[in-house]
């Protein structure tokens, strides 16, 4: 399971099939907006495509031939009999007559569509769960992605009791956002709707049975007790602000929510009707991913984008670059290429007279390498084999392409995994080779290995 906290309203997925029924309730998913798995390739004839953005496939080269489509490079190239690659959802294989063909009947998806580095041929994974499919998982709200490979979060829900199936399951089915149901109140709050203090309980659901007994109009939910209150103090009492006027007596303000009731200083209601609960938008300002929060009254971060192009509100989450640093370069055979600035592609730069004599910094050298030479090229190690380069394995980032030692390093970890380290809040690099870190909580904080968040202790 991803660990970032908000991750994708189900209204906004597009499962295999045009018709998902759920207990009583039919999910139409022509009206959903992600038709492709993001980074996924593919050949379609003679062209060699990749999804972009989840929603739409670009095509990055149109080949001579089908045949020379070839996925393990992304370039007009014929295949090495017995290699494998995966064409979108499908196994295939090279045979002795340079022809792609299917080796086995289609994954469940692309993303379960492995091609292995030991030269096995292409294989399924497994799906976890249904696409489409939701469930709740103690006080997480999830769902099935695309891609079937495993649950991801939708919403922490405030506690257990708070996950409801039904509810995010008629909302898919009405053409909104899931959510959770709203607390009630929040821990350490107290109502005096009966006269005397209720806490609220556990679950956040409702109130317990007070255990003060107050007379007359001494009841406190600032204390919790049946003391007076004090001019100008202010406390939540579930979704109402409590007041203490003048005469020393509670004034209430409803709310739109217990969420949405703010005490102390800055005391007052997150306005109503801000957005749409449950929707994504992402922030032009932050280039940060945003979830309206359950009661449509206030953005909240779900996760930071490299930069506002590869946030992706339709797929509800952010995109991963497709190359590593504005103007890195790379050698796709024999043509020389540069990142572009937002990194969402490569650009053509120069067209070598071989793949052999292409050199990812320099360009077009003159001589071709020399076989037994290894060299990283973006995420390839390769190795020269007379006077061609040829990938000898794909590295998860450049970074962990190691030349001296002719071999990939492990990633450290996944990405956008998140951490709680101490009380720090660190997401995994861009390289995968470490951590960076996003927060430190503070001395009334701590870091939740739930949410990955500062909350209070």
């Amino acid at each position: 399971m991803k660990s970032r906290i908000a991750l994708a309203s189900l209204s906004v997925l597009l499962l295999i099939a045009c018709q998902v029924a759920f207990g009583d309730f039919t999910i139409d998913t022509t009206q959903l907006a992600v038709s492709c798995e993001a980074g996924s390739s593919r050949c379609l004839g003679n062209q060699i495509q990749t999804c972009a953005g989840g929603n739409e496939w670009r095509v990055v080269q149109t080949c001579p031939s089908p045949d020379l489509c070839n996925l393990l490079s992304l370039s007009c190239a014929a295949c090495e009999p017995g290699t494998s690659q995966c064409s979108g959802s499908q196994p295939q294989i090279c045979d002795q007559n340079q022809h792609w063909s299917a080796a086995t009947p289609a994954c469940a998806s692309a993303s379960l569509c492995v091609v292995h580095e030991d030269g096995s041929p292409a294989t399924c994974l497994d799906a976890a769960c249904d696409a489409g499919q939701m469930r709740c998982s103690g006080g997480h709200l999830q769902r099935c992605p695309l891609s079937r490979k495993s649950w991801e979060d939708i919403e922490i829900c405030a506690s257990t009791a708070l996950c409801s199936l039904d509810q995010a399951n008629a909302q898919v089915a009405a053409g909104k956002p899931a959510t959770c149901l709203l607390p009630a109140c929040s821990p350490g709050q107290f109502n005096c709707e009966t006269g005397s203090p209720q806490p609220c309980n556990a679950d956040r659901t409702g109130w317990d049975v007070a255990t003060t007994s107050c007379t007359g109009a001494t009841c406190n939910p600032d204390q919790g007790d049946c003391s007076a209150c004090v001019p100008g103090e202010s406390a939540c009492s579930g979704s109402n602000l409590e007041s203490c006027t003048d005469q020393a007596t509670w004034a209430s303000t409803p709310c739109k929510s217990a969420l949405a009731c703010n005490a102390g200083a800055n005391s007052g209601c997150d306005p109503a009707g801000t957005c749409t609960a449950g929707a994504f938008r992402c922030n032009s300002s932050t280039s940060a991913l945003e979830r309206c929060r359950s009661d449509g009254t206030k953005w909240e971060l779900v996760e930071q984008c490299v930069n506002v192009v590869l946030c992706n509100a339709n797929a509800t989450s952010c995109e991963a670059p497709v190359c590593p640093t504005s103007g890195a370069k790379r050698c796709q055979g024999n043509t020389q290429q540069q990142c572009r600035a937002d990194l969402t592609g490569w650009d053509d730069v120069a067209q070598c007279s071989s793949p052999g004599s292409c050199d990812p910094e320099q360009g077009c050298l003159p001589t071709p390498c020399t076989t037994g030479d290894f060299r990283c090229n973006d995420v390839s190690l390769e190795t020269c084999n007379s006077g061609t380069w040829v990938r000898k394995a794909a590295c998860a980032t450049p970074a962990l392409c190691d030349v001296t030692k002719q071999a990939c390093t492990p990633p450290t970890c996944d990405p956008g995994q998140l951490q709680c380290k101490s009380n720090v809040v660190s997401r995994c690099n861009a390289d995968r080779d470490g951590w960076d870190e996003l927060e430190t909580c503070d001395s009334e904080s701590t870091c939740s290995p739930a949410t990955m968040l500062c909350v209070p202790r």
